[in-house]
């Protein structure tokens, strides 16, 4: 029969894996907006790359998300 430590030791353990896992997916949720925002603004009849890039970078700073390259 295990012990108790050794089941607090293996719940813990997955409860850390399984957070890990939701924040990982959260990051990603986040990072799309990101994007949404630099296809809104590319979808504007006077949308500037430069400018849309700029505004996506800036969400992706506050979130931690990868920048897109300023050309």
């Amino acid at each position: 029969m295990p012990s108790i430590r050794h089941r607090t030791v293996m719940f813990a353990a997955a409860f850390a894996l399984a957070a890990g896992f939701a924040g990982s997916a959260a990051a990603q949720r986040n990072c799309s907006i990101c994007t949404g925002i630099y296809d809104h603004c590319m979808a504007q009849p006077d949308a500037s790359e430069y400018e849309c890039v700029l505004e996506h970078n800036r969400c992706a700073k506050s979130l931690g998300c990868p920048f897109k390259p300023q050309t």
